[in-house]
């Protein structure tokens, strides 16, 4: 089996960004914030665009070999009251290549990618209640359910970067994490 490399993706790999990103929203549609044909529909230099590195969006591809087999887009906010928290959107793995570490993988490098913006302190994600293997992967990073209630089916999860300045926000947050585990329902398969 060979290794699983992550690095950031640039407009050089929008052809495979944009194949695997509709084969996710084809598999798992309620998973992005679009749809098939509003994606399918947008021009390729524009897709371009969104693989540039900014200071405020970057998105991490995982390789097998030459092969994009996951993605995952780590997005803040320009606007000062909100600069201190990101959303972590659009992961996914191929079907293939699951259960290798990728998704993990992908997890790790944006975490470190936020840790190393300094003025970040939280990281957000919106997850399907029914998607068992995300929301084991994501307890298992350090995420927490967020405050709040679930609305359409996702659940809201944060992650409280190792900061000094949000030791107290993230000791308070982990003190209720267990509480909303043990109350979640999930369903069986």
């Amino acid at each position: 089996m060979s290794a699983t490399t992550v690095r950031p993706l640039t407009p050089d790999d929008v052809a495979a960004y944009r194949a695997l990103r509709l084969a996710g929203i084809a598999e798992l549609p309620a998973a992005f914030c679009t749809t098939h044909a509003a994606e399918s529909g947008l021009p390729l230099a524009r897709i371009a665009e969104r693989l540039r590195i900014t200071p405020h969006q970057i998105i991490f591809g995982a390789f097998d070999k030459d092969q994009l087999i996951g993605i995952a887009g780590l997005r803040r906010e320009p606007i000062a009251v909100v600069h201190d928290k990101a959303s972590l959107w659009s992961v996914y793995v191929a079907p293939q290549a699951r259960g290798r570490g990728a998704a993990r993988q992908l997890l790790q490098a944006a975490i470190a990618h936020a840790c190393a913006i300094p003025e970040l302190a939280r990281l957000r994600l919106a997850v399907a209640q029914d998607n068992h293997a995300a929301l084991t992967l994501y307890l298992g990073c350090g995420f927490t359910l967020a405050d709040g209630p679930a609305s359409d089916g996702m659940l809201q999860m944060q992650l409280w970067l190792p900061r000094p300045a949000c030791a107290s926000a993230s000791a308070s947050a982990e003190s209720n994490v267990f509480m909303k585990i043990n109350t979640l329902q999930i369903p069986a398969k």
